[in-house]
């Protein structure tokens, strides 16, 4: 007879966690999820590609492709000491993302990374009875960002730079601001294979707030005065701009900035503002993100 696996044992990876269950692990009570087949994480998301036909012509007008929601479905089976452990087990499944108003991270944990997707149930979820104390089951997820995200979420932090520095005119990118200038420099990393939108927060005292990418150039500028402990949170995905994270100052943001993301291997940004105040600073929030 063999010996029944101890509560929280890892039985394979890679391991799948959502909503309080866990696939390829043993449970509370003793129940082994074991995740058979698996399709939708590991492969890229779908794609969405829409050609117009040329007329009286081959082939079609080029246009550029998208990528479509992410759709995982998980099979497996159960393997439970106990009739009643089995049938509390699918009990458990049956309310897994039961509440479908809103999004849940499904966390996978693999041999060289954690990741994660924010999804909810798509399809209802399948039991069928086998033997007495084993039943085979399915669940289907889907996220509708596609991309997969470290599940940590890594942060950074920068004070205004303490002395001007310098830029020469006219100015070539990537800039450089001069080696008199301390503070006010951000290098962030994306470990990831796709580009990644952070998240900044901006907190006061600080006037006219930028943040520039030195690379390109491209900038978010503010024409904003914050008090000292108020914070401007600026979500590049949502491009929104939120006083405090409630009250939105879109308005501020000025007509020649440009949206930028995290691409892979990271971006170096400065922080700048119309007058230096030592306790001013810009925060930067992300995740990694693979396709």
């Amino acid at each position: 007879m063999t010996a029944m696996r101890a509560p929280g044992t890892v039985l394979q990876q890679p391991v799948f966690t959502v909503d309080g269950w866990a696939g390829n692990t043993v449970d509370a009570d003793g129940v082994e999820w074991w995740v058979t087949k698996e399709e939708g994480w590991a492969s890229s998301a779908g794609v969405r590609l829409t050609l117009t036909d040329r007329p009286e012509r081959d082939g079609a007008f080029d246009a550029p492709s998208y990528r479509s929601p992410r759709v995982i479905t998980l099979e497996g089976t159960a393997v439970a000491p106990d009739r009643m452990s089995k049938e509390r087990a699918k009990d458990r499944l049956a309310a897994v993302l039961n509440d479908g108003s809103q999004l849940l991270p499904l966390v996978v944990t693999e041999p060289h990374v954690t990741r994660r997707a924010m999804v909810r149930l798509s399809s209802e979820s399948k039991v069928s009875d086998k033997k007495a104390g084993a039943f085979e089951f399915s669940v289907q997820v889907t996220a509708p960002d596609p991309l997969r995200y470290s599940a940590e979420l890594r942060t950074a932090t920068c004070p205004l730079p303490s002395s001007a520095g310098g830029v020469a005119f006219p100015l070539s990118f990537p800039l450089d601001f001069g080696p008199g200038a301390t503070g006010g420099r951000l290098a962030l990393d994306n470990a990831g294979t796709a580009a990644t939108w952070p998240t900044w927060k901006i907190s006061g005292p600080c006037a006219d707030p930028v943040i520039i990418n030195t690379k390109t150039g491209e900038e978010l500028a503010f024409q904003i005065r914050l008090a000292a402990g108020e914070v401007l949170v600026i979500d590049t995905d949502a491009r929104t701009v939120l006083l405090q994270g409630l009250a939105s100052r879109r308005s501020a943001l000025l007509p020649q900035s440009r949206w930028f993301p995290l691409v892979r291997g990271g971006i170096d940004i400065a922080f700048r503002a119309a007058a230096f105040d030592p306790a001013a600073r810009l925060t930067a929030e992300w995740r990694d993100a693979w396709s």
